[in-house]
């Protein structure tokens, strides 16, 4: 181990002992909740992918009626009766500045606000190759940009990079500070989901969190993602490590399907959980356990205005 190695590692953890102590949510910027709970959930268009229309969308079944995403944003308000939308990245009929504008005027007509962006979009920050990673870079302030447009408060990075060590957490936060430096230019919070047992776990998500030591990066806790990884122990486990570092938005669900089989979990634990965090932000319902979509998601919809 060289000294300039052995210095970046005294210099993460003495970042990660300061992080610990200023990760709440006090001091996630712009953090704005509204008082009335309705205006803390958002439906999550990830549920509802085989029937949204969009070019890019390959979970669509054509069998079954379509829904555009400014429809959609109209049918939260009528069949929900809440205000937020949390659209894929892969669901915009296109990403062109004057589209943006016409579905932000959709939006704003359905009395319907983007709380969150959900990006999937392919993106190589590890690349040894600077062109390879530089159009990554410029995937996610696209996505930034798109953020601004329709007011949304932050973007979900749904591919933590892949760098050649993957123990190695500073190289990964060095790989986003481009994207986190452009978003933070911006007003724009990004944030890191915990979806794969491996590169997305919440304990390396925590880690590069705190690593970056930069409050416009933070964590976006999934209810269910845990599941994926261990038992619904492990699964708590994973939530109370990602509310530690959590931005603004979290995913509820009440279970998810592993290997075919339906794994439930227990709500109000996990609301609990989140509530002694001191989490104050919004809310995405993301059902997952293979139930109709729209009888669970109303479902998730009366659990959370509950327990919240």
């Amino acid at each position: 181990m060289n000294r300039r190695h052995w210095l970046k590692l005294v210099a993460l953890a003495s970042t990660g002992v300061a992080a610990r102590r200023s990760l709440t949510q006090t001091n996630v910027p712009h953090l704005r909740v509204p008082a009335d709970p309705r205006h803390r959930i958002a439906i999550a268009t990830y549920p509802f992918r085989a029937v949204i229309t969009a070019p890019g969308n390959t979970d669509r079944i054509a069998s079954k009626p379509g829904i555009s995403l400014a429809e959609f944003a109209a049918y939260i308000r009528t069949t929900f009766n809440v205000f937020g939308i949390e659209p894929l990245h892969s669901h915009f009929s296109s990403t062109a500045p004057a589209d943006i504008a016409k579905l932000r005027r959709a939006f704003d007509a359905s009395n319907v606000r983007t709380l969150n962006i959900a990006v999937d979009a392919p993106a190589d920050l590890c690349s040894p190759d600077p062109a390879i990673r530089a159009k990554g870079v410029d995937v996610y302030r696209m996505w930034v940009d798109i953020a601004v447009q329709l007011a949304s408060p932050s973007i979900r990075i749904g591919s933590i990079p892949r760098c050649t060590d993957s123990a190695n957490l500073l190289a990964v936060a060095d790989a986003l500070r481009p994207v986190v430096a452009y978003a933070a230019s911006r007003s724009i919070l990004v944030m890191l989901e915990n979806d794969d047992p491996q590169t997305g776990s919440a304990t390396r998500i925590a880690g590069i969190v705190r690593g970056a030591a930069s409050p416009w990066l933070r964590g976006l806790p999934d209810f269910g993602n845990g599941l994926i990884g261990g038992d619904v122990h492990f699964n708590a486990k994973s939530v109370r490590e990602m509310f530690q570092v959590a931005g603004s938005m979290a995913h509820v669900k009440e279970g998810e399907t592993i290997q075919g089989k339906d794994v439930h979990i227990s709500l109000p634990e996990l609301f609990t959980i989140a509530r002694q965090a001191g989490y104050r932000g919004f809310y995405s319902m993301e059902s997952d356990s293979g139930a109709d979509p729209e009888r669970n998601t109303k479902y998730l919809v009366e659990q959370t205005l509950a327990l919240m």
